[in-house]
């Protein structure tokens, strides 16, 4: 997004417009009028004026000149990688060696200069949400982070806020932080619980620079709940759905009743045990027990030292090794890295797999040490439970009727970044991998955004498998399996035939995408087409490794199938509904950089997929959208070869029979279609065996009750010069019965007349009498 539109959206979010983004500025008492916020091409980012308490603009040194201090913040944060490899992601941006300063709105400014007095001064991490509070009409300020309300060269409050609390006689401070300052995420290098600890160490100390002040002083932030949507006060009030009259009185009377958008406590002498408290800091178990979700199974540091969950409670780390190790029921496992040998360094992220292991072995590498063995975690039961967000649980626990159970996820998470950013190669890969047309020619690229959407946020949701064709080369098809996995990581597995076909599924079944590269499916393996159909849309499968007894689980595989052969790939009946054909063309250029490429747009494709709205609506059949979504020629290529020839001919004869003798119902035994369609075939027959596949297995049709009925013949007249007449004749029987209706589609019987008083009539005809 351009500069210019990303500050135009910034200022629809302030609630700002051209005409209301303006301050006054003085310049030796002289009153300009300049923008609150504007963009600057050249650095890709927004600017932000700051002012003095006076209205002045804000000064700072660069070297030995005075500047205009302010800062910048980047439309596409900027990363920095340090010497030591870690890297740093930058928003803001500020002249180089300049001091601390708060950011003052305008409305501050103004009731300064007036000399007005300040009820409630609130002080928030931020200029954007600091603009957004005081066009609620309250006095806000901001600060550019946590600590950053204090001069640290005389360690004491900083300047511009100490001209406001004195100047404007401030009785209440309210210090507001974001819905994520009880957030954490795991990381196994960083003790989990020192993001607490300096949250926790801010608001104390912004407590003792306030302590010369006559003030009461409190503290709040917005609600964990809106951590996922609304992490910051203006992204709240711009949230849809917000009440903003109910967050400006929540604000108002911080003190007191229940709040929706805010937690709040005041703070006083024992601020530090309340602190403590309320950042989970009590102890390592009540840490983990609210962070678990995103602990897990895994290592911890907290306060220095290592713990784990073992099972059943929390114990200290005494011995690494047994993390390596997990009990599902009465097996042991150990988890190994899968080495993954890419050529390109940034994709050998090893992944992680859990073997079996002997316990024998166990004991004997650990020399039948029974403390190490009770060490090891311990859980009831495997479970499929996919989730790519933060709701993700590895360790998921079930109680009913006093019996608590605790399963082992088999599902991976993702540690995705969500940045906003630009992902031109991915859309423009994806529109060529999607570039097929429905039968009613609409592109099926927001179909496939909305399947891969779909995959992502509502992994449970069963879709339509995907079936990329082409007989051509350096088509793409390849990469995009490849380009999912980069997505979805472990929880996505390329197959090939021989292991796609094979008795042994514990390799796979447990994966969310599943994607055969140069699949074919033969006609006659009619076990691999069931079982495909069950990967599609069954609740469970079986999981089967070598040696091991089968488990079942809950399916949620979403299934793609590659493929070469564009017509014959797999038999596909008519009116099957859960495939997506596309033809898929060459590549228009050869990039052998297109798959890095587009990994480093993979964060900016998820956070787009996270703001997007679904194209077409779900909830429409077992796969989610309307059929007629999907629909494509490709896919009614595969359908018309799929048809039997024997198949084929015994649906032509019926047709035709329909046409030739306008009658809404035909009645015909298994012999009777089989001698009537032999004797319209030129040196081919049927047998009695394809009319009852077709009949009875295809057509899912079964005989009628013994009746009397015609079957009707098309005979030459020799003595008529080779006229054609049909006959008729009476015959008794248990007859399979057909009606117009299931053989053509609503066009066709609008041209054969169905539904006319006459075809009716005639049709009654065709019985004679039933028993």
């Amino acid at each position: 997004m351009p500069i210019f539109e990303y500050f135009k959206k910034r200022l629809a979010a302030l609630n700002l417009t051209e005409e209301t983004n303006k301050r006054v500025v003085y310049s030796e008492g002289q009153p300009q009028s300049v923008p609150i916020i504007y963009p600057s091409e050249k650095d890709d980012a927004i600017v932000i004026t700051y002012v003095d308490p006076e209205g002045e603009r804000s000064q700072c040194m660069n070297g030995k000149k005075s500047v205009d201090f302010q800062r910048m913040r980047f439309r596409i944060p900027r990363v920095i990688e340090r010497k030591n490899g870690d890297k740093q992601t930058m928003k803001y941006s500020q002249p180089k060696g300049s001091e601390i300063y708060t950011y003052l709105p305008p409305s501050i400014v103004e009731k300064y200069r007036k000399k007005d007095s300040i009820k409630t001064l609130y002080i928030i991490e931020g200029e954007f949400k600091a603009i957004s509070g005081s066009l609620l009409g309250l006095d806000f300020v901001g600060i550019g982070g946590i600590f950053n309300f204090k001069d640290k060269q005389k360690n004491e409050i900083d300047d511009y806020l100490k001209e406001i609390i004195t100047g404007c006689k401030v009785k209440n401070v309210v210090i507001i932080h974001d819905a994520d300052c009880r957030h954490v995420t795991y990381d196994s290098k960083k003790d989990l619980a020192g993001r607490m600890q300096n949250f926790a160490m801010a608001v104390a100390s912004f407590y003792e620079m306030l302590k010369p002040f006559d003030l009461d002083v409190y503290f709040a932030h917005i609600d964990d709940k809106f951590y996922d949507h609304a992490k910051g006060l203006d992204d709240l009030l711009a949230l849809e759905g917000t009440n903003k009259e109910l967050v400006k009185e929540e604000l108002e009377m911080f003190s007191t009743g229940n709040k929706k958008y805010f937690q709040c406590i005041p703070i006083s002498g024992a601020i530090n045990e309340r602190l403590r408290k309320h950042f989970y800091l009590d102890s390592y178990s009540v840490f983990y027990e609210h962070y678990k979700g995103v602990i897990q199974e895994k290592e911890f540091t907290y306060l220095g030292r290592k713990y784990y969950f073992d099972g059943q409670k929390v114990v200290n780390s005494r011995n690494h090794d047994a993390l390596s190790y997990l009990r599902i029921g009465t097996t042991f496992y150990k988890k190994i890295w899968k080495i993954n040998p890419h050529k390109i360094n940034k994709h050998k992220v090893p992944m992680l797999e859990l073997a079996e292991w002997n316990i024998g072995e166990i004991n004997r590498d650990y020399n039948n040490d029974k403390v190490f063995l009770a060490m090891i975690p311990k859980f009831d039961k495997f479970i499929n439970a996919p989730c790519n967000t933060n709701e993700y649980r590895r360790i998921i626990e079930f109680e009913y009727e006093g019996v608590k159970s605790q399963y082992y996820n088999l599902y991976n998470p993702l540690n995705h970044e969500f940045i906003p950013g630009s992902w031109t190669h991915i859309e423009e890969f994806l529109r060529h991998i999607f570039g097929s047309k429905n039968t009613s020619g609409e592109s099926l690229y927001e179909f496939g955004l909305d399947w891969i959407q779909l995959c992502f946020y509502q992994p449970t949701q069963k879709l339509p498998v995907l079936c990329p064709v082409s007989r051509e080369r350096n088509t793409g098809k390849s990469t995009f399996l490849q380009f999912l996995k980069l997505i979805f990581k472990e929880n996505a597995a390329i197959l090939d035939n021989e292991r796609f076909t094979g008795k042994f599924t514990a390799h796979f079944v447990d994966k969310l995408i599943v994607a055969l590269d140069e699949g074919f499916i033969p006609m006659e393996q009619k076990l691999m087409k069931e079982r495909i159909k069950n990967y599609s849309t069954g609740h469970t499968i079986w999981l089967e490794g070598k040696g091991t007894n089968a488990q079942e689980i809950d399916n949620h595989i979403h299934l793609i199938m590659c493929s070469n052969d564009e017509k014959n790939f797999m038999q596909i009946d008519e009116g099957e509904n859960r495939f997506v054909v596309l033809k898929v063309n060459k590549l228009t250029s050869d990039n052998p950089n297109l798959l890095a490429t587009m990994e480093e747009e993979i964060p900016h494709f998820l956070y787009y997929l996270s703001q997007r709205k679904l194209h077409y609506a779900t909830g429409k059949s077992r796969f989610s959208f309307e059929t007629s979504v999907y629909e494509t020629e490709a896919l009614k290529a595969v359908q018309a070869r799929t048809i039997k020839p024997a198949w084929g001919a015994i649906k032509a004869f019926i047709r035709d029979q329909f046409e030739e003798t306008n009658l809404d119902t035909l009645r015909y035994s298994t012999k009777e279609l089989v001698q009537a369609v032999n004797e319209t075939l030129k040196g081919r027959s049927i047998i009695e065996r394809d009319v009852m596949d077709y009949i009875e297995d295809e057509l899912q049709m079964t005989r009628s009750k013994k009746q009397r009925y015609k079957i009707f013949k098309r005979v030459y007249m020799s003595d008529t010069a080779g006229a054609e007449e049909i006959i008729s004749r009476n015959v008794e029987g248990r007859p399979f019965q057909f009606h117009m209706k299931d053989w053509f589609t609503e066009e066709e019987l609008k041209e054969l007349g169905y539904g006319d008083p006459k075809s009716t009539e005639t049709s009654q005809q065709n019985i004679e009498f039933s028993e």
